[in-house]
């Protein structure tokens, strides 16, 4: 049988070590799926939506550190993947999308060839930093390494090849494929300059982001830490470069006023792998970080983009951890009135927000947190449950274990969390809303399919709860966010998956402790009308009480 396009496909995905890819099949894919059938080295993931399939490739990377792959078919089938490789370049997540095109000699004619897509490449470059499409099947395995190359060079980012459907039907040869060798050097009087800043002050802080785990660096992040006696806060994606029970950790909480107040007095704040994202209504843009700031990131864009930086580091975290550990070789004790500050102001702030969250939901999260796992997985969707405690108040132990949409976005939770308990085979766990469930609820049937160990908590307040309550605050009133009540647990029941809806914290024990035991997927619709309210406080403007059985 001959070797084809398809076939070296196939090939360069095993050689990278790809285990599972997520799909839909069509005519204009169907000899990559079925040339990866036949070499058997990689799983395919039969998605119900490519959204949803690049959100579960993108989930799969960030769980994992490892390459996620979507595989569509030209046109619409593609198009249905831009909004998760928006989310994917939002997140600098490591997704390839491969799909297909139409035949070569049909290829920018406008003849209405099925599924004709002539302005595909500038569709996926609005979204991908490295798009390539081949015009000979001799070109397809150095298109295929070059977007290779783009992805794990740097800044992680997603990348997409488009490859003509006659060019995976056509005879060509086998060709290695590899992961770039990555050049991690570091400039040493860039490192002395670190170094030295750091020995002449006595009030540090770190603020640590999804960078340093991007690179693999807690272990070093912190050994520096332990060594600078230094508090460390996290970005919302640097959750768990540092165990959150540990007593240098601050957590994600750098944009709260009460931390924001106590850090005042540092004299450096030391920033790694984070660009000091500005927030909704840009409303962190002028949390300055205190006194002088070194910021060390391997995108050179990001140093001095949001804050001006006294040190610019452009280097690796783990390459520039390593070198500034290698260069302390002493414990440099922060002041100690300095940290007290800082850990009271912590504790505070943590009894405050779970005081707001009434005498119900602490109980449902502490439930999670001591019946899951220190190394599963936490997915948050957007939701008032993620602003209000996912995010900031449910312990996180370990990188890698903590994923959220670093967009914003509402519905990419659910398809992330497939893709995260695929790829770590751990029990996995996404808090939802109702309104952003609806949006792949359909998945379902996938996680019935593979029998994922995945347990779904959908709160369900019958609406889009965050914009309720923001509308309420702007406008006086509220409009277009009503969705009705969903019977999500009858839903879950007709694809597969076995479900209880649950009205109280009790219920909702029992059903999450029959989530744990079950071998694959369970999920859990809470009704948020029979619980104690919450106070919301996604934005500080004004305090506002919300009553969800209003």
């Amino acid at each position: 049988m001959s070797y084809t396009g398809a076939d070296f496909v196939a090939d360069a995905l095993a050689q990278l070590g790809v285990e599972h890819v997520f799909g839909i099949v069509s005519i204009h894919n169907m000899p990559i799926m079925d040339a990866i059938n036949r070499l058997g080295k990689t799983k395919i993931i039969d998605v119900r939506h490519e959204q949803a399939g690049t959100h579960a490739a993108d989930g799969y990377a960030r769980a994992t550190g490892k390459l996620g792959v979507m595989i569509a078919s030209t046109g619409p089938g593609t198009s249905n993947t831009v909004t998760g490789l928006y989310e994917a370049e939002y997140g600098s997540s490591r997704v390839m999308v491969i799909t297909g095109q139409a035949e070569t000699k049909f290829y920018g004619k406008g003849l209405g060839y099925v599924h004709e897509a002539e302005n595909q490449v500038p569709m996926l470059a609005s979204v991908c930093r490295r798009v390539e499409s081949p015009r000979h099947i001799s070109q397809l395995a150095s298109c295929f390494q070059a977007v290779i190359n783009d992805m794990f060079t740097g800044r992680g980012a997603p990348g997409a090849l488009e490859i003509p459907i006659d060019l995976q039907y056509a005879e060509t040869e086998s060709q290695t494929v590899a992961y770039p060798e990555a050049d991690f050097s570091v400039d040493d009087n860039e490192i002395d300059a670190v170094v030295e800043r750091l020995k002449s002050a006595s009030k540090r802080i770190i603020v640590a982001g999804g960078g340093v785990i991007a690179a693999g660096a807690s272990e070093e992040l912190q050994a520096l830490a332990r060594k600078l006696d230094c508090p460390v806060l996290t970005t919302v994606d640097g959750r768990g470069v540092i165990p959150e029970d540990d007593d240098l950790c601050v957590g994600n909480y750098y944009n709260s006023a009460g931390i924001y107040d106590a850090i005042q007095g540092a004299d450096v704040t030391l920033a790694i792998g984070t660009k000091f994202a500005v927030g909704v209504d840009g409303q962190f843009s002028f949390q300055t970080p205190p006194g002088d700031l070194i910021q060390i990131d391997i995108d050179g864009n990001m140093i001095g983009r949001t804050h001006t930086t006294s040190i610019g580091v452009l280097a690796d975290a783990k390459a520039a951890l390593t070198a500034i550990n290698a260069s302390l070789d002493e414990t440099l004790p922060n002041d100690g009135q300095f940290n007290q500050v800082i850990w009271e102001a912590r504790d505070g702030v943590r009894h405050a927000m779970r005081e707001r969250l009434g005498s119900d939901w602490p109980q449902v999260m502490d439930a999670i947190r001591a019946k899951l796992p220190r190394d599963s997985v936490f997915v948050r969707d957007q939701t008032i449950s993620a602003y209000n405690w996912g995010n900031q108040q449910f312990p996180i132990y370990g990188p890698r274990t903590s994923v959220n949409p670093t967009s914003g976005a509402i519905g990419p939770g659910f398809p992330m969390s497939v893709g995260a308990a695929i790829a770590t085979g751990r029990k996995t766990v996404v808090i939802h809303g109702d309104g952003g469930f609806m949006f792949h609820a359909t998945e379902l049937a996938t996680a019935a399919q593979y029998k994922i160990p995945l347990i779904v908590c959908v709160f369900n307040d019958s609406g889009y709860g965050v914009l309720r309550w923001l509308q309420d605050m702007r406008f006086g009133r509220i409009n277009e966010t009503d969705l009705g009540k969903v019977a999500f647990a009858d839903m879950a029941k007709s694809m597969g998956v076995p479900a209880q809806r649950v009205a109280s914290v009790s219920e909702f024990e029992a059903a999450f402790d029959t989530a744990m035991e079950i071998e694959g997927p369970y999920l859990i619709d809470v009704d948020m009308e029979h619980f104690a309210p919450m106070e919301i406080s996604v934005m500080p403007k004004k305090k506002v009480e919300v009553d969800v059985k209003a």
